[in-house]
């Protein structure tokens, strides 16, 4: 009878080494996971970050063709006044010409 409760005091010696090896695995894990979980968190925060930044470059680049029209409107618009002026002052000294050789072809 000895024997057998030597037998089996070793027996659940073993099992409780076993018992503890498998808490320490399912610590291991639990660890495990919970550094995970906490990478895709930080994964997720960097994602939200990239398409609050892709916002803002949208806007920015809409702004920026906005702009770009408009300083080509004005630039276009400022070249056809410079074109109206000179052709305004040409078209008068054609006319001081004109009106000179026709009073020459009178005298």
């Amino acid at each position: 009878m000895e024997k057998l409760l030597k037998e089996i005091l070793a027996e659940l010696t073993s099992l409780k080494t076993d018992i503890s090896g498998l808490k320490l695995g399912q610590e291991k894990l639990e660890q495990g996971q919970s550094r995970l979980e906490h990478g895709q968190s930080r994964l997720e925060n960097d994602i939200n970050e990239l398409k609050l930044g892709q916002q803002r470059l949208e806007v920015g680049q809409l702004k920026l063709q906005k702009n770009l029209v408009d300083s080509l409107g004005e630039y276009t618009e400022k070249i056809v006044e410079h074109v109206d002026d000179r052709t305004e002052v040409l078209n008068r000294r054609v006319y001081k010409l004109e009106a000179e050789v026709e009073r020459l072809s009178r005298q």
